[in-house]
């Protein structure tokens, strides 16, 4: 018999089958685990129509909340089209409430949201105003949009949420010295916004971008 535990739940990373995502939730679901399977709405164009489709965000994951244990651990390994729950050394690795909170509150705010190359770990915004708010994340530019981009450090993967110009502030004690360091390592496939340090006298939060002239380039 297994014995007695007090390890709260945590959410781990669910690897599947290729477009087994949906079906693998359903029947961890059914087995009485909690799952969450983030969906992005897409359009599918066809030569003779379009139609919107909700379509996992990360094709061949999602999460489930558990204890970990052993038996828990087998009652998801043995459903069919699961690959493996990620680890490392034979020891789960729980994903933090806090990426599972963002996901949802950005998939679930109405605004367009896209996949994003993954990029490098660090915090420099938060969002002040609007459906998002409390949000944190990385700021990237692309195609002429303004985005927060929301990491999943265990799986590596990545989605982007628009925003407003307006609905951002700075975060940190050393957000241009923090900017250009990461700025070395950043992907190619977007570009980070920079930002202005406050000047003396002015609280971290009353910083702003500059309020004239184009967006940096």
């Amino acid at each position: 018999m297994e014995p007695l535990t007090t390890t709260r739940p945590h959410w781990f990373a669910v690897q599947t089958r290729y477009r087994c995502e949906q079906r693998v939730a359903a029947d961890l679901t059914a087995k009485g685990l909690e799952t969450y399977l983030p969906l992005l709405r897409e359009v599918h164009r066809w030569k003779d129509r379009s139609k919107a489709l909700d379509v996992p965000a990360f094709g061949g994951y999602l999460f489930v909340r558990l204890e970990e244990t052993q038996r828990n651990r087998v009652r998801v390994l043995e459903t069919g089209g699961v690959i493996r729950v990620l680890g490392a050394h034979n020891s789960l690795e729980p994903v933090p409430d806090s990426e599972i909170d963002a996901l949802r509150l950005s998939l679930g705010s109405g605004s367009p949201c896209t996949r994003h190359p993954y990029l490098p770990a660090g915090t420099l915004l938060r969002i002040a105003h609007g459906p998002l708010r409390g949000l944190e994340g990385r700021l990237v530019r692309t195609a002429n949009a303004l985005r927060v981009v929301i990491c999943v450090a265990s799986i590596g993967q990545a989605i982007a949420v628009e925003v407003s110009r307006e609905d951002v502030i700075p975060i940190g004690e050393n957000e241009a010295a923090l900017v250009e360091r990461l700025r070395r390592a950043e992907s190619r496939a977007c570009e980070l916004i920079d930002m202005r340090v406050g000047r003396p006298g002015i609280g971290r939060d009353d910083r702003q971008f500059p309020s004239t002239g184009p967006l940096p380039m």
